[in-house]
């Protein structure tokens, strides 16, 4: 059963940004997998804003350009975001199978989804027994309004895919670290602290804390690199490509030096006010590390900048340097952090649990 009820396991993931639709195929080699196909379109400005779609059709041409690039599936993992998604643990009997946790939920509704439940897509997956409760075991609830996955569903089928499973952001990227940590960065698992994952975009910053390989807290907040791109470019005359150029090249001396620290000091302060919120509630206040994904993570001065602010490791992830790619891909060695959500629904193809 697929998050909010899609169907079967496909081997293809397919991320779809408010910049640009990416997509990763994968085929199990023996504990890990290969990368058969990677593709990567561009979109419009404006296609996507606050992830919402402003034209269904138009965003499944671009699509239809990615699956032309793709190999031969049809089958497809995509995701919601979490910001548009509603996840809640909830206590209930061990004895509960399935078919009578669904009945439950669907009886409990009013108080455990805060939409009518007839427009609502809604799943859930057992995490096993409750630590404090005997006799209980505990049950993630995730729901999202039908439009936001159906208007995705449209735009994928209209391309000529089969959605069999729509997931949620933060659980695929938990899901892409959670294969890639164990091979790339052992010692991040080995500590009984949570880590933190720092999912930097052009025009978002998602927070989300890992604990026990489970999301113990996702914040979403609109921005991302777009400001900086937007004061670099006061004036509207230079290219943004150049200057991301630049910028993960590291050459960012002819950039006014003000604008780039007031960047990353505004950076920090989502970051802290994020981590305050999840420590108000939480056991442990210390983290093993900060995973970087996205264009953010292909930033230096970023890792630079957070690297000073903390007492424990800053990574920035890139999946391409455990999967190698195949030769007609190695021009996007480098955009690997870009593809870490994608990987993770990819990895949805494999996996044995609801979400």
């Amino acid at each position: 059963m697929g998050l909010f009820g899609l169907g079967k396991k496909p081997g293809l993931g397919i991320d779809i940004a408010s910049d640009a639709v990416k997509a990763i195929e994968l085929v199990p080699s023996g504990d890990t997998y290969d990368i058969t196909q990677v593709a990567e379109v561009a979109l419009p400005k404006n296609l996507i804003t606050d992830d919402e779609i402003a034209d269904i059709e138009k965003l499944a041409k671009m699509i239809t350009q990615v699956r032309k690039r793709m190999g031969s599936t049809r089958v497809a993992v995509a995701a919601v975001s979490g910001n548009q998604a509603i996840s809640k643990q909830v206590p209930m009997s061990l004895d509960l199978d399935d078919e009578a946790i669904a009945e439950k939920i669907e009886s409990e509704a009013e108080a455990l989804i805060p939409f009518p439940i007839n427009e609502v897509r809604y799943d859930f997956e057992s995490l096993g027994e409750h630590q404090t409760l005997p006799g209980q075991q505990r049950v993630l609830v995730t729901a999202t309004r039908t439009i936001s996955v159906d208007s995705r569903v449209q735009a994928l089928e209209a391309a000529g895919y089969k959605v069999a499973i729509m997931d949620v952001d933060n659980q695929a990227i938990a899901r892409a670290c959670s294969h890639l940590l164990p091979h790339m960065h052992p010692e991040i698992l080995d500590s009984k602290l949570p880590y933190l994952i720092l999912d930097i975009s052009t025009s978002a910053i998602q927070i989300i804390v890992i604990h026990q390989g489970e999301v113990a807290f996702h914040r979403f907040q609109s921005g991302g690199l777009s400001q900086l791109l937007s004061a670099l470019d006061e004036d509207g005359s230079i290219d943004h490509g150049e200057i991301m150029a630049k910028l993960r090249s590291g050459d960012i001396d002819e950039f006014p030096s003000l604008i780039i620290q007031d960047f990353l000091s505004n950076l920090w302060n989502q970051v802290s006010r994020g981590v305050q919120m999840y420590q108000s509630n939480a056991a442990d206040k210390g983290f093993s590390s900060i995973l970087l994904i996205n264009t953010g993570a292909m930033l230096p001065m970023i890792t630079e900048a957070l690297s000073e602010q903390v007492d424990y490791p800053v990574h920035a992830l890139n999946p391409f340097e455990h999967f190698i790619l195949p030769s007609k891909f190695s021009h996007l060695q480098n955009h690997g952090p870009r593809f870490v959500e994608a990987i993770g629904l990819a990895l949805r193809s494999f996996a044995t649990w609801h979400m």
